[in-house]
């Protein structure tokens, strides 16, 4: 036990003198008082805060956002839980307007068409067909069936490969999203549409996770039901790979290449990969047994934009009169399928306004029969409407430089 020194003594005598206890108390208590009015200041301040955070942030849906996330410790950043776990939008198309639907209504382009029609349409339909047979043999046995089945087997003798890795480059706005909607029609497939920079994640590691559990599952459905992938953009991953490049763009270049490389284990997955950029690809992804068949979609010439009004008028069945489909096509040289629909789309809804405006007249009461049949009659579109359409829209193709895609496909045909 520690002895009592001097200090200590010293100390007893001052603390326990009357003088030190009044002064002590005297201070104490100024102190005390001030410090409790000013916590009750702050305290009031705190709960002002609180209730107007409570009054904008306390809502159904900010509190429905919340749930779906959580916080991670490691990194010291809230992510989407559901981030891996989200589900294919599949497409199913429905043949609900038979004029436009099937690979033929494309305009123009007939010797793409014919090419995909020969080595890719035809046997992959053909191949769906006997595959569903064989599916329903139990259902419906008939003399067709088995010459179906025969014809199939003699086929496959040849081992003749179908490709169902196909790239499609172009220039903006020449319809690639259309094409490969229409290719799907064709094949009675399900589509599945997926921009790459979607798969990107900020986590490390997370891209290459994303993009394969996207082939997992997109490999799953194709189980079910003949699937058409479409990579949309896919320049924006599978860029050059260079000396500079890090180590997680690398990783995730590597793990696409390898779920292209496990393609076989889904014969009725067929991926379909878009890009506007072909000079920026790495050179792996071009190789024979990945992106080996590769098709340039131009820009529509003369007969195939003279082709493109009469789809978008004639086909469609829009009220019109003596259009001069020459003219048009004249008039829109470089002109994209995209600007065409959109000049169409403009002139339709410029020609069907006053058809609108018929529906004052009744709720005023005005409604003379003659009247209203006179003005449906005379809301149609014209050569006037189109050709001043026309004159207000400028071509997609001078926002690009056309040079990239001439240079590449001059490349790719020296290679061939």
């Amino acid at each position: 036990m520690t002895q009592n020194t001097w200090f200590d003594a010293f100390f007893r005598a001052v603390t326990s003198s009357k003088e030190f206890k009044t002064a002590v108390e005297k201070d104490y208590a100024w102190d005390l008082k001030k410090w409790l009015k000013n916590m009750e200041k702050e305290i009031k301040k705190a709960s002002e805060i609180t209730s107007t955070f409570k009054k904008h942030f306390d809502t159904k849906e900010a509190n429905e956002i919340w749930e779906n996330y959580t916080y991670n410790p490691y990194i010291n950043k809230i992510y989407n839980k559901e981030e891996n776990d989200s589900k294919l939008d599949i497409i199913y198309f429905k043949d609900d307007n038979s004029p436009t639907f099937w690979f033929a209504w494309i305009a123009w382009m007939s010797e793409l068409k014919n090419e995909l029609n020969e080595n890719f349409i035809k046997p992959l339909k053909f191949k769906f067909l006997v595959e569903k047979l064989e599916k329903e043999d139990s259902l419906d046995i008939n003399n067709k069936n088995e010459l179906y089945k025969k014809i199939h087997i003699a086929y496959k003798k040849f081992w003749v490969s179908i490709p169902t890795w196909l790239l499609f480059y172009w220039p903006p706005w020449t319809g690639k999203t259309f094409i490969t909607n229409k290719l799907a029609e064709e094949l009675w497939a399900g589509m599945i549409k997926k921009s790459v920079w979607e798969f990107w994640s900020s986590y490390i590691h997370q891209t290459s996770q994303n993009i394969k559990k996207f082939f997992e599952q997109a490999k799953a459905e194709s189980k079910k039901w003949p699937i058409i992938l479409f990579l949309d953009e896919i320049d924006s991953l599978l860029s050059k790979r260079t000396s500079n490049i890090d180590n997680n763009k690398a990783e995730e270049v590597s793990q696409f290449l390898q779920e292209f490389n496990n393609l076989d284990e889904a014969p009725n997955l067929i991926v379909i990969a878009a890009t506007n950029r072909p000079d920026h690809l790495d050179s792996a992804i071009l190789r024979s047994w990945r992106f080996d068949k590769k098709f340039y979609i131009w820009v529509p010439d003369f007969n195939a934009r003279k082709e493109l009004f009469e789809i978008y008028i004639e086909k469609k069945g829009r009220p019109h009169k003596e259009i001069d489909y020459t003219k048009l096509a004249e008039l829109t040289e470089n002109y994209v399928a995209a600007d065409i629909e959109s000049i169409c789309d403009e002139v339709a809804r410029d020609a069907s306004q006053s058809i609108l405006d018929l529906a004052n007249l009744i709720d005023n009461e005005k409604n003379d029969l003659n009247s209203i049949n006179e003005k449906i009659l005379n809301s149609i579109i014209t050569m006037d409407l189109l050709e001043k359409a026309i004159k207000e829209t400028t071509p997609s193709t001078k926002f690009v430089d056309m040079s990239i895609y001439n240079e590449w496909l001059d490349k790719d045909k020296k290679k061939t």
